[in-house]
């Protein structure tokens, strides 16, 4: 009766260790595709105007430009867009992008 209840608790240990493979399988395989995605992203070169920045670009546009783009508000509607884009996207992670 030893040897029976000794090979009933391996199995048991067997299906135990079976399920927590397979419950954990997903999240394994979930893993190495962000992995692999995240690796593409870092792949893909940063713009030269990205790390200069749009102070670089402005700074070459006419003064008459640039005293319009001051007077019609340009800048301030630039920066209600970009927190707007920057709201949208947070809030797109906060719920899993189920927006």
């Amino acid at each position: 009766m030893d040897a029976i209840d000794s090979v009933i608790e391996w199995l048991k240990s067997l299906f135990k260790d079976l399920t927590e493979f397979l419950g954990d399988l997903p999240v394994k395989i979930l893993k190495g595709l962000l992995d692999a995605i995240a690796g593409l992203i870092e792949l893909i070169p940063v713009p030269d105007f990205i790390t200069t920045g749009l102070q670089t670009v402005v700074s070459g546009f006419p003064p008459t430009l640039l005293w319009m783009m001051d007077q019609t508000g340009i800048p301030e509607a630039l920066a209600i867009y970009g927190a707007g884009v920057s709201a949208r996207l947070l809030r797109k992670v906060f719920t899993l992008f189920q927006w």
